[in-house]
């Protein structure tokens, strides 16, 4: 009933969800239980195979069971034992597949003590039915978990991920970030940078100046300050990755963002993306790192996505010009041959057949300064001698609701949005009942359906009016934020890449004229567009 010199594989495996069923689960537990049942039976040559705090329902990511099954492969195993079925794995399918096809395939006889489960007396279908009770309860415990964290998302509460890079969780409130003013500048700092025209190979260097550690660093004296850097291989070089991850990152703005992710199914570990009707937004919910300008330029900056000269150099018009015919982007050329720089219409570039798509729009440098600054000049001129008359012009410009319809609007958002959060609280309620038995599936099924739809039709109207509403704020607000740049600056002389980037927020490039050789530019600026 042995093999001489094969290996008694005793495998062991502890869940979290699993310790909290009692100790008779524990891995002690069950190394005496697999111990002293090898020892009575006689298996010799016996090797235990741990896995502590790892799920059943996978078997690729428990590492004491990846190196069991390795030697399972070279021909070293003879028997496997475990406590029982559950300890072995709780996925229906693939215990079966072990059980049925692999294990005999290489010769490897499967005992599960408690469950009376022994492969070298053939099929037993009360096996295939153990392994699928394990399955389910998995799939029950999965559902209950779900529950309780879609009732704490919905409530603004972070359940998940790590602590973003400048932030520490508060000693008080363990949900709640707190700025950690040890790594917060580097944040600071970083953006700053960014927002003003460096690239990130300047940005690297200065954080490795600075000796800002990388986040896996941070991570590390987050838990122990006294953690030994010098241990870790080029502690304060970044990575261009890590970089851009925190700029595109909203939570340093203080805001909190909850279901933003999650797992395909208890039987996958692939994440997935929910869509951003399905996320949660909380505004204000800790200190932002952050202004929302610097934000916004920052992200304007990335999309641009500008290019870099061979000297590090970023164009000062990069991501601002755009072609007035067929609206692609400007790129920048250089001829140092003849010491100039000029632009020219990517879409034109780009295609083969390019006298049936566009023209060149070929336009230098010192012309496109030239007329930018005398309207800029311009504009802002008549923003401070004849305040009042500019905002007149801008309101002009925007279509403004008016005071009667905006307070229709918000009491019909009110409404919308109150009756949204009670649909959401109802649908985690009924999901919760769902999940704990005290709701059929049937009555759950109909119920769910009938607040899905109605949140569809809430969702919809609260994004509708919520885009009234904010074209009305932008119309009275967006004028004085365009004031403040103005005032920023008392004499404008030259077009430096910050001012471009707080005046402008594109140019559109026209060809020239063939008849009088004229070219037509126009100038959008933040917040209050074009101003003729």
């Amino acid at each position: 009933m042995t093999q001489p010199n094969k290996i008694t594989a005793l495998y062991c495996r502890l869940s979290q969800d699993d310790a909290n069923l009692g100790e008779s689960n524990s891995i002690t537990n069950q190394k005496k239980m697999l111990e002293k049942y090898a020892s009575d039976n006689g298996f010799g040559n016996c090797r235990f195979y741990v896995d502590d705090g790892y799920s059943g329902i996978s078997f690729d990511n428990r590492p004491a069971f990846r190196k069991m099954y390795s030697e399972i492969e070279k021909g070293n195993v003879g028997i496997v034992i475990t406590k029982d079925l559950s300890r072995f794995g709780r996925n229906y399918l693939l215990v079966g597949q072990y059980l049925q096809i692999i294990f005999p395939q290489y010769g490897v006889r499967y005992i599960a003590v408690n469950d009376n489960v022994d492969t070298i007396q053939g099929d037993d279908e009360f096996t295939e039915l153990r392994s699928l009770f394990n399955e389910w309860y998995v799939r029950d415990c999965s559902k209950k978990i779900k529950a309780v964290k879609l009732a704490q998302v919905m409530r603004g509460e972070r359940v998940n991920g790590s602590v973003p890079y400048g932030y520490m969780l508060s000693p008080d409130e363990k949900n709640r970030l707190i700025v950690d003013e040890r790594f917060a500048p580097a944040i600071r700092d970083m953006f700053k940078m960014y927002a003003g025209g460096d690239g990130m190979i300047s940005i690297i260097r200065h954080l490795k100046a600075c000796r800002f550690p990388k986040p896996a660093v941070m991570k590390k004296l987050q838990n122990d300050p006294d953690f030994d850097v010098s241990a870790v291989a080029d502690p304060y070089v970044w990575c261009k990755r890590s970089i851009s991850i925190i700029l595109d990152n909203p939570v340093y703005l203080g805001n909190t963002y909850t279901h933003r992710s999650g797992k395909a199914s208890y039987r996958s570990n692939k994440k997935i993306v929910y869509p951003p009707e399905q996320q949660f937004v909380f505004p204000n919910t800790h200190e932002p790192l952050v202004a929302l300008e610097t934000w916004e330029t920052v992200q304007r900056r990335k999309a641009d996505r500008p290019k870099v000269s061979k000297k590090h150099e970023v164009d000062s018009f990069s991501g601002l010009l755009f072609c007035g015919d067929c609206g692609t982007r400007m790129s920048v050329h250089r001829d140092n041959r003849r010491s100039r720089i000029y632009y020219t219409c990517e879409g034109y570039r780009s295609r083969k057949e390019r006298s049936d798509q566009c023209t060149t729009h070929s336009i230098n440098k010192k012309i496109v300064e030239a007329v930018v600054l005398d309207d800029l000049i311009r504009v802002t001129f008549e923003a401070k001698q004849h305040r009042d008359r500019f905002i007149e012009v801008c309101r002009a410009n925007s279509t403004s609701a008016t005071k009667k319809e905006q307070a229709a609007k918000k009491r019909e958002l009110t409404k919308a949005e109150k009756r949204l959060a009670e649909v959401k609280k109802l649908f985690v309620k009924i999901y919760e009942d769902n999940a704990l038995g005290k709701l059929p599936d049937d009555d759950y099924a109909l119920l769910s359906e009938t607040y899905k739809t109605e949140q569809a039709q809430l969702e919809q109207t609260v994004n509708e009016l919520s885009a009234a509403l904010e074209q009305i704020r932008n119309d009275e607000e967006n004028t004085g934020r365009f004031l403040k740049i103005v005032d920023k600056y008392t004499d404008i002389t030259e077009l430096t890449y910050d001012l471009l980037r707080d005046f402008i927020d594109k140019s559109y490039i026209y060809e020239k004229d063939k008849v009088n050789k004229t070219r037509r530019i126009e100038i959008f600026y933040n917040f209050v567009g074009n101003i003729s």
